[in-house]
């Protein structure tokens, strides 16, 4: 069995503590307004009534020598698990590459992408970009219709917007911050704050198609980051899947990749929008 090594983990104790925390994010993230069942060396959060949305579900926090050990049973088990609660996409989260499970999600026909693990102590931002607070009826009407003209949500999955835009409302509501950004009167992206350790997780960001080029991308990163600092939060972080856009947009605003993870997926049931 051979394993290719992707992104290393950090190994000082500083990059570890800030890669740790960064990982915290995303499980907190996962977990708001959601459903959590235990699985063997593993959980699965779901958001009931949105669980067919491939935001709705996913499988986390896995040992991944307690999943390899159990194979292919464990295997029908958490797809067992993700039927059940009406999930059409299994997406498994594991922390690093080069491990025994790999091959066991590989072998049962799952497809894997990293997910690069940006961090730093962004900029103060420039003027022109506004970020607006998504609170009421009417702003959460305004980012539908935004995501609406947008040909894939955030997370690079098939969600439905109403069903993205019902996700995030939920996950606001306990404790996740939503804000539609604003130039020269247009709304021109949208993007989220998750409050961590000492650390602003950076979500769901998304530039509509007709502004980008334009550094909306980065101007946004640094007023969400100018927005933490005001809680006296500093440090930033942000996930880009490899190869994507948000990999290089990141990498030019000045962020660096402190670790990955890696999402393991495949469809189970239904079709997945």
């Amino acid at each position: 069995m051979t394993f290719l090594p992707s992104c290393p983990q950090p190994e000082s104790t500083g990059a570890a503590s800030l890669f740790t925390r960064a990982l915290e994010t995303d499980r907190t993230y996962f977990e708001m307004a959601a459903t959590i069942d235990p699985l063997p060396g593993a959980v699965l959060a779901w958001m009931p009534g949105l669980a067919a949305s491939p935001a709705g579900a996913v499988i986390h926090r896995v040992e991944p020598v307690v999943i390899a050990a159990l194979g292919e049973a464990w295997v029908a088990q958490a797809e067992r698990a993700l039927a059940e609660v009406g999930a059409a996409l299994a997406r498994i989260y594991l922390d690093a590459r080069g491990i025994p499970a790999d091959e066991l999600l590989r072998s049962a026909g799952y497809a894997d992408r990293d997910e690069l693990i940006f961090a730093a102590s962004l900029g103060d931002p420039a003027p022109g970009l506004t970020l607006r607070p998504v609170k009421t009826d009417k702003d959460w009407e305004r980012k539908l219709r935004f995501h609406a003209e947008i040909p894939m949500s955030p997370d690079g999955h098939g969600n439905h917007p109403s069903e993205w835009v019902a996700l995030e409302r939920r996950k606001c509501a306990e404790g996740m911050d939503a804000y539609l950004a604003e130039f020269d009167g247009k709304t021109v992206g949208a993007i989220g704050a998750v409050w961590g350790d000492r650390l602003l997780r950076i979500k769901n960001l998304v530039v509509h198609p007709t502004h980008r080029r334009r550094s909306i991308g980065r101007a946004m990163l640094n007023q969400i980051a100018a927005i933490g600092r005001e809680r006296g939060v500093s440090e930033q972080c942000i996930l880009a899947v490899r190869g994507d856009e948000g990999e290089l947009l990141y990498s030019a605003a000045g962020m660096q990749v402190v670790g990955i993870q890696v999402e393991w997926s495949k469809q189970i049931g239904g079709s997945v929008q």
